[in-house]
C-alpha cells in the first residue's frame, strides 16, 4: 500500500497531466478556427462576399465565436490572423479591397477589436443574467452581443479605410504595386470622386449603414445559435475547454 504522501503526489501529477491535455485540446480548437478563417478569407465568395465594390464580411463570425469560447488571448490571435488574411487578400483584389494592403487598415483595427470582444460579451452576459425569469436568456445575450460586436468591427475598420484614399492617389508605390493591373485604371476612375473629404464621409456612412448593419444581423442570427450549441456541448462534455472564456462557468 502506497503511503499517504505518495497518493497526494499522484493526484497532483494526474491533475497536471489533465491540465496539459486540456491545453492541447484548446490549442487544437484554436488551430481549427485559424484554418477556418484562412479558408474563408482565401476562397472567393466564402468569407468575403463582394457587394457594391466592398466585401460583405461573414468571416468575423468564427473570430467572435473563438474569442467567446477560448478567451481574450485566443481572440486576439484569431483577430490578428483575420487581419493578415485580409491584407493578403487585399493585395490580390480590386475595388476598395486593395486598400487593405495597408496594415493599419487590415490588421490594427482587427487587433484592437479582438481585445474588446470578451468585454462586450461579458457585459451583456451580466445584464441578461439579472433577469432570471427570461427564457433563453443566454441566446438573447449572445444575439445582442454578436450584433454589437459586429457593428464595433465596422466602426473600427471603415474610418481606417478612409485614411487610405489620399495615400493611394499620392503614393507611387501603391500605384505600382497594387493599382497597375487589369483592374487598375477602372479602379482609379471609380475612386476619382472620393478625393474630397465630404465625399469620403458620405461613403463611410453609406458603408456603415448598408454593409455594417447587414453583417451585424447575419452575425447575430448565425453566431448566436452556433455559439449556444457549442456552449451546451462543451458544458456537457468538457468544461475545461471554456477556461478563460466568457462562459467559463455553467449557466
Amino acid at each position: 500500500m502506497r503511503p499517504q504522501w505518495w497518493l497526494g503526489k499522484e493526484k497532483i501529477m494526474k491533475k497536471e497531466t489533465m491540465s496539459r491535455r486540456d491545453q492541447t485540446r484548446r490549442i487544437s480548437i484554436l488551430a481549427m478556427f485559424i484554418a477556418l478563417i484562412v479558408v474563408m478569407g482565401m476562397v472567393p465568395f466564402l468569407g468575403f462576399i463582394p457587394l457594391f465594390g466592398l466585401s460583405f464580411q461573414i468571416i468575423t463570425i468564427p473570430v467572435i465565436i473563438g474569442a467567446v469560447i477560448l478567451g481574450r488571448k485566443y481572440g486576439v490571435i484569431l483577430a490578428t490572423v483575420f487581419g493578415i488574411t485580409s491584407m493578403i487578400r487585399g493585395a490580390m483584389s480590386g475595388g476598395f479591397d486593395f486598400l487593405f494592403v495597408l496594415p493599419w487598415i487590415s490588421i490594427l483595427p482587427r487587433v484592437l477589436w479582438g481585445i474588446i470582444i470578451v468585454d462586450v460579451f461579458a457585459f451583456f452576459k451580466k445584464v441578461f443574467g439579472r433577469f432570471e425569469k427570461t427564457k433563453h436568456k443566454r441566446v438573447l445575450s449572445l444575439a445582442i452581443s454578436f450584433l454589437v460586436v459586429s457593428l464595433i468591427h465596422t466602426l473600427f475598420v471603415v474610418p481606417m479605410i478612409a485614411t487610405g484614399f489620399p495615400i493611394v492617389f499620392e503614393s507611387p508605390s501603391v500605384y505600382d504595386g497594387v493599382l497597375k493591373g487589369d483592374f487598375g485604371q477602372e479602379t482609379i476612375d471609380g475612386l476619382s470622386g472620393l478625393q474630397s473629404f465630404n465625399t469620403i464621409m458620405k461613403w463611410m456612412f453609406g458603408v456603415i449603414i448598408s454593409n455594417g448593419i447587414g453583417e451585424a444581423i447575419i452575425a447575430m442570427l448565425i453566431g448566436s445559435v452556433v455559439t449556444d450549441r457549442l456552449l451546451v456541448y462543451l458544458n456537457n462534455n468538457n468544461q475545461a475547454i471554456l477556461r478563460g472564456g466568457v462562459y467559463e462557468n455553467r449557466d
